[in-house]
C-alpha cells in the first residue's frame, strides 16, 4: 500500500475497498444499534470485512462513538425494523440493517437560512440531537487538535492495536464542502454558493479548520493516509467552475495539513469526474479515489492512468454496481482481471471498487478483487 501511494510498483498490486455501512452490519452480524453506538462494536465489523476479503487496509470511516450520547436517549428498540434510538427531543436514529443510520427530526425540526448561521458557531442553530448526530458523522466545532475528545480516537486505536504493524490504516474527514451541506441542506447550499458566495466563505474557512484539525489529529494517532470525503464535487452536483472556487482551495489546505504531517491525502468524490482530474491534481492530493466508469461515472481507467501517472496514486474504477453488485462470479471477475490489465501497468494503482461496495453485494464478487491481484503475484 505504502509503495503504490507513494507513486510506485509494488511487488503486487494493493487491494482495499471501502464498504458501505450496510454491508458490513449484514456480513460481521454487528447489530446496527450497536454499530452506530459502540467503538467496540463499530472496530469489530470493520477488522471482520478486512479479514473476511483479506483486504490489505482498514478504512475507519466515521470518529468514535460518543458514550455520552446516552444522555439524550429516551429508549432503543433493538427488534424494531429499523431498529430504533429515540431521543428525548422527538427525533430519532433508524439504524438500518442494511443500510446507513438515518437522522429523523422532530417536527419542529427546521434549518435557519444561510445567513443566519453564524461562521464561529455553525450548529449553534441546532438541537441537541442533530448536533450529536452531526458529530457521529465527522461534522463536530473542533478547530483544533487539541480540542479532540479521546472517545473519537477510540475505533482508530483499537484497529491499530488490531492490525496496525500488518496493514495500511487509513482515516477520514468530510471536506469542508460536504461539511458545509450537512448543516445548512443540500438544496439551501447549493443555491447559496451563487446566492451567499460571502458567507459561505466565512462558513467554508471555518469549517475547512474543522476538517484540517482532525485530519490532523488523526495521522497523529497513527493513520497512515486521509480519504477526504468529497460526494457532492462531482460534476451532478456543480461545475468544473465552482469546483475550482469551492473545492480546490479549501481542500487544498487540508491536504498541506496531512502532507505536512508526512501522511498519504486522498479525494473520494464520486460519479462524474473525468473533467476535474487535473483540479484534483491541483488540490494537493497524493490520490483519487472511485473513478467510477460509465455509466456510474466518466472515467476511463486508461485515460486516467495516463493523465495521473507520477502525479496521483489511483484507488478505485471497479464498477460497484453493475459488476460487484449484479454480476455473477465468472462475470465480476473478468471486469476486475479487466481493470487489473490497465491499473497494475506502471503501479500506483490500488484494486478497489469505485465507490462503496453495495450492501447486498455478494461476498463471492467482492472477493474476486483478492484473488485477481494475488494470482497475478504468482
Amino acid at each position: 500500500m505504502r509503495q503504490a501511494m507513494s507513486l510506485g510498483e509494488p511487488r503486487r498490486v494493493p487491494v482495499m475497498c471501502q464498504l458501505a455501512i450496510g454491508h458490513t452490519i449484514l456480513k460481521s452480524g454487528v447489530h446496527p444499534v450497536d454499530y452506530f453506538m459502540s467503538n467496540e462494536a463499530y472496530a469489530a465489523g470493520l477488522l471482520a470485512m478486512r479479514e473476511l476479503y483479506d483486504f490489505d487496509g482498514v478504512l475507519i470511516h466515521k470518529p468514535g462513538r460518543e458514550p455520552a450520547l446516552t444522555e439524550i436517549i429516551a429508549s432503543i428498540d433493538r427488534e424494531a425494523d429499523p431498529p430504533i434510538v429515540h431521543f428525548d427531543d422527538g427525533s430519532r436514529a433508524e439504524c438500518r440493517r442494511d443500510d446507513d443510520p438515518y437522522y429523523r427530526p422532530a417536527d419542529k425540526f427546521r434549518r435557519p437560512d444561510v445567513t443566519e448561521i453564524d461562521p464561529d458557531d455553525p450548529l449553534g442553530w441546532a438541537p441537541e440531537s442533530f448536533v450529536r448526530w452531526c458529530r457521529h458523522k465527522g461534522t463536530a466545532l473542533f478547530r483544533t487538535v487539541e480540542e479532540i475528545p479521546d472517545y473519537w480516537y477510540g475505533c482508530i486505536d483499537r484497529v491499530l492495536d488490531a492490525v496496525g504493524e500488518t496493514h495500511s490504516v487509513h482515516g477520514e474527514v468530510r471536506a469542508p464542502f460536504d461539511h458545509f451541506l450537512n448543516i445548512v441542506g443540500m438544496e439551501a447550499g447549493l443555491i447559496a454558493l451563487i446566492a451567499e458566495p460571502d458567507h459561505t466563505r466565512a462558513l467554508m474557512d471555518m469549517l475547512t479548520e474543522m476538517a484540517v484539525a482532525w485530519a490532523v489529529a488523526q495521522v497523529r494517532r497513527g493513520c497512515v493516509a486521509i480519504k477526504i470525503s468529497s460526494p457532492y464535487a462531482g460534476a451532478g452536483f456543480i461545475s468544473r467552475d465552482q469546483y475550482r472556487e469551492w473545492i480546490v482551495p479549501y481542500e487544498k489546505r487540508v491536504t498541506a495539513a496531512v502532507r505536512q504531517e508526512n501522511a498519504f491525502v486522498y479525494a473520494h468524490t464520486c460519479g462524474a469526474i473525468g473533467d476535474r482530474l487535473d483540479l484534483m491534481i491541483e488540490s494537493g492530493n497524493s490520490g483519487v479515489e472511485t473513478l467510477d466508469p460509465p455509466p456510474l461515472g466518466t472515467v476511463e481507467l486508461a485515460e486516467a492512468k495516463r493523465l495521473l501517472k507520477d502525479r496521483l496514486f489511483i484507488k478505485g474504477n471497479v464498477d460497484p454496481v453493475g459488476t460487484i453488485l449484479n454480476k455473477d462470479a465468472a462475470g465480476a471477475r473478468a471486469d476486475v482481471e479487466a481493470a487489473y490489465a490497465v491499473g497494475s501497468v506502471g503501479g500506483q494503482y490500488i484494486m478497489s471498487t469505485a465507490c462503496s461496495v453495495p450492501p447486498a453485494a455478494p461476498v463471492e464478487n467482492v472477493r474476486q478483487m483478492t484473488e485477481c491481484v494475488h494470482a497475478h503475484a504468482k
